[in-house]
């Protein structure tokens, strides 16, 4: 049996949201009898954290305006963000991620790069061969496209992968009702042009520039959780982009 306020309270001590009780009540039938973890392998009620950390993983994968009560602190006026939680921070969501010193059709062209490496398993044309190539044994392919003895290895190591080239990242995020910006003032490892929208994200602190309540993101105020809502699946990177440039999906 979830204990409710206990896993409740561990989750707002942790990622600094508050549950919703109906979506509580549903996670926890969820993870009682479709996944059957109500207990541990001795038969005994899982340990609270263990509670905790089967909610959360849930949580992750949730649409955060049904799972969570908002938390962010706006102006009534306006209803920008004055201020962000402190430590440990509250958990958003990431509804839109583009990189904003990179163009659209620049980006484009590497996804569809990168896509068509990931989907014929070769090392497209416009690579540059390897030193140690040897082009009298390597085998062309009817696209002008080099096989040769180390590419499946290439393939395998993802050193010759078409890489998304990175500028300064601008995400839009939630709390369920807030929708604020949010950009790199510096590189954060962590964050990728790649992330699917629906992805948590943990922020602590950071300035807010006002009045149009955007955060400054460092490379310490934000923590990337993970997860996705199934809803948000098809909107991959390359159709949105898409969508921007008006590009009929080919």
């Amino acid at each position: 049996m979830i204990d409710r306020e206990g896993v409740t309270n561990g989750i707002k001590r942790k990622y600094g949201v508050t549950l919703r009780p109906s979506w509580l009540d549903r996670c926890a039938t969820h993870i009682e009898t479709e996944l059957q973890q109500q207990t541990d392998d001795h038969g005994q009620t899982q340990h609270l954290e263990t509670q905790i950390r089967l909610v959360y993983e849930q949580l992750l994968h949730s649409e955060i305006s049904a799972s969570c009560h908002p938390t962010l602190e706006t102006d009534p006026a306006t209803t920008t963000v004055v201020k962000m939680p402190g430590p440990p921070g509250v958990v958003l969501q990431i509804q839109e991620i583009m990189d904003i010193g990179i163009s659209k059709f620049t980006m484009w062209e590497a996804l569809k790069e990168k896509e068509d490496f990931e989907q014929r398993g070769i090392r497209p044309s416009y690579m540059a061969p390897e030193e140690n190539d040897d082009n009298d044994s390597g085998v062309f392919t009817a696209q002008g496209t080099q096989m040769t003895g180390n590419t499946q290895q290439d393939v395998v190591d993802g050193e010759r992968e078409p890489k998304i080239p990175h500028g300064m990242l601008k995400l839009v995020l939630t709390d369920g009702k807030t929708r604020f910006s949010a950009i790199e003032m510096q590189p954060v490892p962590q964050l990728s042009v790649l992330l699917p929208v629906g992805t948590k994200v943990l922020v602590s602190a950071g300035q807010i520039l006002q009045p149009t309540g955007t955060l400054c993101l460092l490379p310490g105020n934000i923590q990337v959780l993970g997860g996705s809502p199934a809803q948000y699946q098809e909107f991959t990177l390359r159709s949105r982009i898409e969508k921007i440039l008006d590009i009929k999906k080919q």
